[in-house]
């Protein structure tokens, strides 16, 4: 039978593969969406890989006690350290590079030094993915202090936040280190938890992941919803286009879920191997991508799996090294 409780960040002693599946997948889809553009690949992908990253972290949500003290802070410290530390580790790291190559190419600008610091919408290139890592960062920290509002006000919040991104999107996502669009992935966020505390109702997650899917690219293919870009504030067709990156995610993660159920452990150790290269592969590909320089309408499939090998492969043996923590937010593989 499948799990019927969603699990939770605390549980460390086990780790689920169809959730570590999930996320492995959303990381394909968005390097797919860097290495190749087009209307096409940003209905196929970008309504729904990125988002189904914030939706992860609701559905794993643990609510803290009432009374907790210094929620907010704890959460910031734990966040900082599986978040924030490889990014500053990987931003170091690739902009040494970054200005030597600079500079022995007679191409360094203050520019190239200073967008990457700053982060945000503005970067493109090999920092094109960074916003990513910042944004999941101070979501994780907004949803910890919203705890303290009724869940009325606070779904009244989140919509309120969602709309003022939509509309002041140019102004707020080349604010440093988006925090102007952060809040945008509450709203994904909410609705993770909404399907953690719905979960255990649902007892053909097969089934009902299949039609959630089906609803979705149904929209998706009638053309009517815009996709979503959460790095520029894009969210795309009002309400529409939220609820249909919903159908998708929770659609994916009921699916796999229902069918991991089947599967041997040998899979779902696989999946959770994967899963912890995951940040390092979102903040690296874009430099692999980079490197390699090769022009979009020439990019084949090979120039995707380089992007999707060469930082993969890394991070399975960094995973094994002392460094796993720093550089992939997650301790040693024993």
């Amino acid at each position: 039978m499948a799990t019927l409780r969603a699990p939770t960040p605390d549980d460390t002693a086990t780790r689920s593969g169809a959730i570590d599946a999930l996320r492995v997948l959303a990381v394909v889809g968005v390097v797919a969406g860097h290495v190749w553009s087009g209307p096409l690949v940003d209905a196929a992908l970008y309504t729904w890989h990125v988002p189904a990253f914030f939706l992860l972290s609701g559905y794993l949500w643990k609510t803290r006690e009432p009374g907790t003290r210094r929620a907010v802070v704890t959460e910031a410290r734990k966040r900082f350290g599986t978040i924030m530390t490889p990014y500053c580790a990987w931003l170091a790291m690739t902009l040494i590079v970054h200005v030597a190559l600079h500079s022995h190419r007679g191409t360094l600008t203050p520019e190239a030094v200073t967008r990457p610091l700053i982060g945000g919408s503005l970067n493109a290139g090999p920092f094109g993915a960074y916003w990513f890592m910042t944004a999941l960062f101070i979501s994780a920290v907004m949803f910890r202090a919203l705890e303290r509002v009724p869940l009325v006000l606070r779904i009244a919040l989140v919509a309120g936040v969602t709309i003022l991104i939509s509309q002041f999107r140019e102004v707020l996502a080349p604010l440093p280190l988006s925090v102007g669009v952060a809040g945008a992935a509450l709203i994904f966020m909410l609705a993770g938890q909404g399907l953690q505390h719905v979960r255990g109702r649902v007892r053909s997650p097969v089934r009902t992941g299949a039609v959630c899917l089906m609803a979705g690219a149904a929209l998706v293919l009638s053309g009517v919803p815009e996709p979503l870009d959460i790095k520029y504030g894009e969210l795309g067709t009002p309400v529409l286009s939220v609820a249909v990156a919903v159908l998708i995610d929770v659609g994916l993660l009921l699916v796999l879920e229902g069918l991991y159920t089947r599967l041997p452990e040998e899979v779902h150790g696989v999946s959770t191997a994967l899963a912890a290269g995951c940040l390092m592969v979102v903040l690296t590909h874009t430099y692999v991508l980079w490197l390699l320089d090769v022009p979009e309408p020439e990019r084949s499939f090979h120039v995707l799996a380089a992007a999707l090998v060469l930082p993969w492969a890394v991070a399975l043996i960094l995973h094994r090294t002392p460094l796993s923590r720093v550089l992939l937010g997650m301790p040693r593989a024993t």
